[in-house]
C-alpha cells in the first residue's frame, strides 16, 4: 500500500481563504497567509477551511480498508477502482478475496480531513484502517503541517472524553498528544 498526494492548496487558494476569512469582518488582506495564521484559521474550523482542497491517493489499499473509508462522505468524494469483470481483468470479481488491492482516489476539503481523523485515529477502528489513515497524514504533514496538527481522534479533539460505546481503555496512550494538542489552543 502507497500514499500519493496529489494536490494541496496553492499560495494563491490559501490567500482566498484568508480574505473570505478577513472578508467577515470587512477586510481585506495583502499577503497569503504564514503558518501561525494557517494554524489561527484551521483551528477554528470556520467555513473558509471548507474552501482548502486536497487531493490524495492510496494504491494497492485493500478493497475492505476502502470500504471503511467510503463511509465518509462529508464534503469528500471518493473514487475507488472498480471491480467489475467487465472494467478490469485482474481477477474474477466473483472470486476476489475481500483484500484484493484497490486504487482509492479522495478529493476532501480541510475540514473532511479533521472530522475524519476523529473516527480513524481511534483504537475503536480497525487497526489496519488506523494506519492507511496515519499513512495518508504522514505523507499530507510534508505539506500542510498545520493542518495534521489538528487531527486527532475524537477522545483528543473531545479534551479526553470519549464517546464510543465500546471504549478502547487506550486514552492513556493519547494523554502525550492530548498535552500538545491543548498547547495549541493556549492564548
Amino acid at each position: 500500500m502507497k500514499v500519493n498526494i496529489i494536490k494541496t492548496p496553492t499560495e494563491q487558494e490559501w490567500f482566498i481563504a484568508k480574505d473570505l476569512a478577513l472578508g467577515t469582518m470587512d477586510k481585506k488582506t495583502k499577503n497569503a497567509p504564514d503558518s501561525a495564521y494557517k494554524l489561527k484559521l484551521l483551528k477554528s474550523e470556520h467555513s473558509p477551511i471548507r474552501e482548502l482542497q486536497f487531493v490524495w491517493e492510496w494504491t494497492d489499499l485493500p478493497y475492505w480498508i476502502s470500504v471503511h473509508l467510503v463511509r465518509h462522505k462529508i464534503s469528500i468524494e471518493h473514487f475507488v477502482s472498480s471491480q467489475r469483470n467487465d472494467r478490469q481483468d485482474n481477477y474474477d470479481r466473483n472470486k476476489a478475496p475481500q483484500d484484493s488491492p484497490v486504487t482509492h482516489r479522495c478529493v476532501a476539503n480541510a475540514q473532511a480531513i479533521i472530522n475524519i481523523s476523529h473516527k480513524r485515529l481511534c483504537f475503536c477502528a480497525s487497526e489496519e484502517t488506523r494506519q492507511a489513515w496515519i499513512m495518508f497524514l504522514n505523507e499530507l504533514e510534508k505539506y500542510e503541517p498545520e493542518l495534521v496538527k489538528l487531527c486527532q481522534p475524537t477522545c483528543v479533539y473531545r479534551n479526553g472524553l470519549c464517546p464510543e460505546f465500546f471504549h478502547c481503555d487506550r486514552q492513556e496512550e493519547w494523554n502525550e498528544n492530548l498535552k500538545e494538542y491543548r498547547k495549541l489552543f493556549k492564548r
